[in-house]
């Protein structure tokens, strides 16, 4: 890196556009100015032909007209212009990746290497003076007081952005600039809005992490082997991606919540989509269930199933997206067991006497063993997050307790005994899929059955998952 006394260029850059994401859109008009530091040394400006015609909103934005650009060279034309007067310079530009992405997905259209350095004058604005509202480029120039002549035309926010680097130069220590610029494409992927620093802080281990928005609102909840790999991960996309661009925009912190293993990872991320469904959790994300069958013990003796709707808290045996998915469950079910429907949840059908309550109730423990061996107690014993420490997920009697932690030197006695260190999970289809692969495939988890585990458990001997 050259000394600041040294010549050091900075290509700063603005462009207008068709649309707000590189794939299917295209250029209008772009403007550099090549700075040394000090000042501006050269200005390049030029409307560009996208080929087609413009939207209605971007005509009102920028006050560029398809009239204006009908005689404009096309990208193409000037592409060996533009690439003459950005030399070996470093791309600046506010908001960076997204002029970056407009011009590279042109470069490489027409065969150029293009991969500048670059530098976000938004991220440094973050440094530089933190504590600002909104680092957007209008509300930016206002709390600074720098006036923009020509809002949302390219020299016009071009000419406005050198004026903030110029401030930030003024005002950031010279290694801090030069750590930005030395960083570039490593640090250059992180959403605008996301400080460097909640990515910095991230763990390599295992868990549950939590793209949040402005209000701290969760976006998007992912679980990982190693999170910080996995969050990165989510922002070394195709850059030309509008739903990537959209959803980069919206991120303006990030959260975690160490595992220890991905057994527990991957129930508490289960947990966590079905408590706040993340806009962005599509891929997982379904439709709400609805409606659930419950258990209980009516006043004759006899256990009953029913159809209820979802309530928070209350453990279901299973849920369902309508009513008559629960039923057609039920009848299923009565016809594998040879259940009485009046006692399963639905009454309406006229089904002859009752059973005895013995003998239906045997009838119902062989129907419900089906899901996680109902009636069996199970302990999974797993690494924790520290090597002081095991992780453990608890089923009592078919009913899922949950998962905690445990200090390597704590001797339990009964699984009882994990009650004050277990954080509850609800029952569900997906959680119970889980356990039941971890049954058949431990993958270096400790899967021990009630009458299984000896007079003692000792989360010590517990197999790094």
């Amino acid at each position: 890196m050259p000394n600041r006394n040294e010549e050091m260029l900075y290509a700063i850059t603005d462009i207008e556009t068709t649309g707000s994401f590189a794939a299917g859109n295209s250029i209008t008009e772009i403007a550099i100015c090549v700075h040394n530091g000090k000042e501006i040394i050269r200005e390049y400006q030029s409307l560009v032909n996208p080929g087609t015609k413009l939207p209605p909103f971007i005509v009102g934005l920028t006050g560029i007209t398809d009239e204006m650009l009908e005689n404009a060279p096309t990208f193409a034309e000037v592409a060996e212009e533009i690439m003459e007067v950005f030399g070996d310079a470093i791309f600046v530009a506010h908001n960076v990746n997204f002029d970056y992405s407009f011009i590279k997905a042109e470069m490489n259209a027409l065969g150029y290497d293009w991969k500048p350095r670059k530098v976000c004058t938004v991220r440094l604005a973050r440094k530089a003076f933190p504590g600002f509202k909104s680092y957007g480029l209008g509300n930016l120039c206002h709390s600074l007081g720098i006036k923009n002549e020509a809002a949302h035309r390219a020299m016009g926010d071009t000419h406005a952005t050198v004026k903030v680097f110029e401030r930030i130069l003024k005002t950031l220590p010279e290694k801090e600039i030069e750590k930005m610029i030395s960083r570039g494409n490593a640090e250059a992927f992180l959403p605008n809005h996301l400080d460097a620093e909640e990515f910095n802080r991230l763990p390599e281990r295992p868990g549950v992490y939590y793209m949040l928005d402005q209000s701290g609102k969760p976006i998007y909840i992912g679980k990982a082997k190693n999170i910080k790999q996995r969050v990165k991960s989510h922002f070394k996309g195709n850059a030309e991606d509008f739903r990537l661009q959209a959803f980069l925009k919206e991120i303006h912190h990030i959260d975690f919540k160490e595992t220890g293993n991905e057994l527990i990872a991957l129930l508490w991320e289960d947990a966590q989509i079905r408590q706040y469904w993340p806009k962005h959790n599509s891929a997982q994300k379904k439709r709400p269930n609805k409606f659930a069958v419950y258990e209980y013990l009516d006043q004759r003796g006899y256990v009953r199933l029913g159809i209820n709707k979802v309530s928070q808290g209350i453990t279901s045996l299973k849920t369902f997206t309508s009513l008559q998915s629960a039923q057609k469950w039920l009848v299923a079910l009565s016809e594998k067991y040879n259940l009485h429907l009046q006692l399963i949840g639905l009454p309406a059908i006229v089904d002859g006497d009752l059973p005895h309550p013995d003998e239906h109730n045997q009838k119902i423990s062989a129907a419900l063993e089906e899901f996680l061996h109902s009636g069996s107690s199970y302990v999974f014993l797993s690494s924790g997050r520290t090597i002081q420490e095991s992780g453990f997920v608890w089923i009592r009697k078919g009913e899922i307790k949950g998962f905690g932690f445990i200090d390597r030197d704590v001797a339990i006695h009964h699984p009882d005994e994990l009650e004050p260190y277990t954080e509850a999970l609800a029952r569900t289809e997906t959680n119970i899929a889980i356990l039941r692969s971890y049954i058949e495939n431990p993958r270096g988890i400790r899967v021990l059955k009630w009458d299984e585990i000896s007079s003692t458990l000792q989360p010590e001997t517990a197999t790094p998952a």
